[in-house]
């Protein structure tokens, strides 16, 4: 944007004088100097810049072109810059949205450059890109924690996330599920000892968000390994990315060290199992099912070949207490594989048995509103679903998804404004309110 002069009110304004409108037209009216030209013209916007010279046909090459000039800018502007000039990037390459959660949990881990300065840098994350940046930055201080000997211990673990107990449930949620993925990998990736770590916590809604985060990062690690900065120095970013990994599904897809500086597992676990469409989950103790099956799909997918025919078939042989949490995650993993196509998702929802449709509709529309930190974004999907109970239920979603963003009860409300006239209610969790029109042409009640 062009730096305009300031007008200074210390300077009162003169009258116009006719004969120098004369004089300033003529003045006007002759050439500009070349060099005067080149001074006039505005500053390139950083991230058209950066698009220009990352875009490359060659995934591996533009990844880590996009993943060196970020790390380029945190280190002179900080995290909440940068994030803001992700999300410029995204909005010019298709690529950079769809391997977002890489580079914002790169962000998180590249900008913590003191353990002393946790709280400080996780609070400069956003939940954009499924919350990436907090993820990274819990992930690196435990890796440092480890290296400078810290042990893990119910005190470590408790006084992390303590300072959002009661105050902020989005910040609690971020930060206990981010714990998990940084136990996981301090670990070296040995998911029972991580569980272990994660039962440490008192609260059991902040057990279960770490399990949840430990089995993603236990799978993605498996199926998508792709390097990040090392988070065994914190604020490292030296290490480049690697190419195999750059495609793939589900969500968290853009990222799973191999190592970032974690001792290996003794014994290694078996993060998979070809032969068992439900392992890990079918090894694991009950208390473990659900948060094992927030994720499970992508395994799934993963072993199938993206055949969500076959994967809704598998939910439907989930443990009961499990099942619909299963068709949440094929949801969230649909949504991922429609890329921005509404449609296509609804269609694959589909394919669910209909006892489940409507939990695989709430994981789409979930993964919408995460993706964007956005409530209303989710607003267009549930539209598009015609199915009265699933309709219903993913207007219910977007109204509970806005309440995990900062100002949650404001955005629900603005958001939920904007849907069908028979939804408003549904969205804002109150009792819906009779309608002169209501009954049969109502829809979908």
């Amino acid at each position: 944007m062009p730096v305009l002069p300031r007008f200074s009110p210390a300077r009162p304004a003169r009258s116009f004088h006719p004969f120098l409108a004369v004089a300033l037209g003529a003045l006007a009216a002759l050439p500009v100097p070349a060099a005067a030209q080149a001074q006039a013209k505005p500053p390139e916007d950083p991230a058209g810049a950066i698009f220009k010279r990352c875009g490359s046909p060659d995934p591996a090459k533009e990844i880590d072109c996009y993943a060196a000039a970020l790390d380029e800018r945190l280190a002179t502007d900080g995290p909440a810059p940068v994030l803001r000039l992700l999300d410029r990037l995204a909005a010019l390459d298709p690529d950079v949205r769809k391997q977002g959660h890489f580079y914002a949990h790169r962000i998180g881990i590249s900008a913590l450059k003191s353990t002393a300065e946790v709280g400080r840098i996780f609070a400069s994350c956003t939940p954009a890109y499924e919350s990436g940046c907090y993820h990274g930055v819990i992930q690196s201080y435990f890796i440092a924690n480890q290296r400078d000997g810290a042990g893990v211990t119910s005190q470590s673990v408790e006084a992390l996330c303590g300072d959002y107990r009661g105050k902020r449930p989005d910040l609690l949620f971020q930060c206990t599920h981010g714990l998990g993925h940084g136990l996981v990998i301090l670990h070296g990736h040995d998911l029972p000892q991580a569980l272990r770590s994660c039962d440490l916590l008192s609260r059991e809604p902040e057990r279960e968000m770490c399990y949840a985060g430990g089995f993603m990062e236990s799978l993605v690690n498996a199926t998508h390994p792709h390097s990040l900065p090392t988070a065994g120095k914190v604020g490292s970013s030296s290490q480049a990315s690697d190419p195999a990994a750059h495609s793939g599904h589900g969500p968290h897809e853009q990222h799973g060290p191999a190592s970032a500086g974690a001792a290996p597992a003794k014994p290694p676990f078996q993060a998979l199992d070809p032969a068992d469409l439900h392992y890990p989950c079918s090894r694991m103790d009950e208390k473990y099912l659900i948060a094992c099956y927030t994720i499970q799909t992508s395994a799934m997918l993963h072993h199938t070949g993206r055949d969500v025919g076959r994967t809704a078939a598998e939910c439907g042989r989930a443990p009961e207490k499990a099942r619909s949490t299963c068709f949440v995650s094929l949801g969230r993993d649909v949504s991922t594989i429609a890329v921005n196509d509404g449609a296509e998702a609804v269609r694959l929802c589909g394919l669910a048995e209909p006892a489940y449709r409507a939990d695989c509709h709430r994981g789409v529309v979930k993964s919408i509103v995460n993706m964007n930190a956005n409530p209303a974004e989710g607003i267009p999907y549930c539209k598009a679903v015609s199915e009265p109970e699933s309709k219903r239920a993913c207007y219910v979603a977007v109204g509970l998804q806005a309440l995990g963003l900062p100002d949650g009860q404001a955005r629900r409300e603005q958001a939920c404004r904007l849907a069908e006239a028979d939804a408003v209610d549904l969205c804002l969790g109150r009792p819906a309110q009779p309608r002169p029109d209501a009954g049969a042409s109502a829809g979908y009640r």
